[in-house]
């Protein structure tokens, strides 16, 4: 999850204040938004391959998001000053490894109440 090692690591601020820690929310979801925002433009303009090398997508749109900010700021190029909304079917999902595509799906059973 991008909440935690790949992401923020919320749980190393050892923040105990209510306030604060809602604040540090806050911003974590703004901040979320924005990425995930970036990178879901990255994707739709096929620029994903400048900061996600797997052949397949592998990474989550935040984290595409992320890399973008960090090359953007490090190579001169622009960063999104908009949010980026898309109604449109995911283009490449993500693909964490060939091991998990490959193991079958796992079925939820729904039951009906009469």
């Amino acid at each position: 999850m991008d909440d935690k090692s790949a992401g923020f690591q919320l749980e190393s601020s050892h923040i105990r204040d209510k306030k604060a820690l809602s604040r540090l929310c806050l911003i974590m979801a703004t901040t979320t938004i924005y990425l995930a925002s970036t990178g879901t433009a990255i994707v739709e303009t096929q620029r994903r391959r400048l900061v996600d090398t797997h052949w397949e997508r592998g990474l989550s749109y935040l984290q595409i998001g992320w890399r973008w900010v960090k090359l953007a700021l490090n190579q001169g190029h622009r960063l999104l000053d908009f949010i980026w909304l898309s109604a449109a079917e995911d283009p490449e999902p993500a693909m964490a490894s060939w091991k998990q595509y490959l193991k079958p799906d796992l079925h939820i059973q729904c039951i009906e109440w009469l």
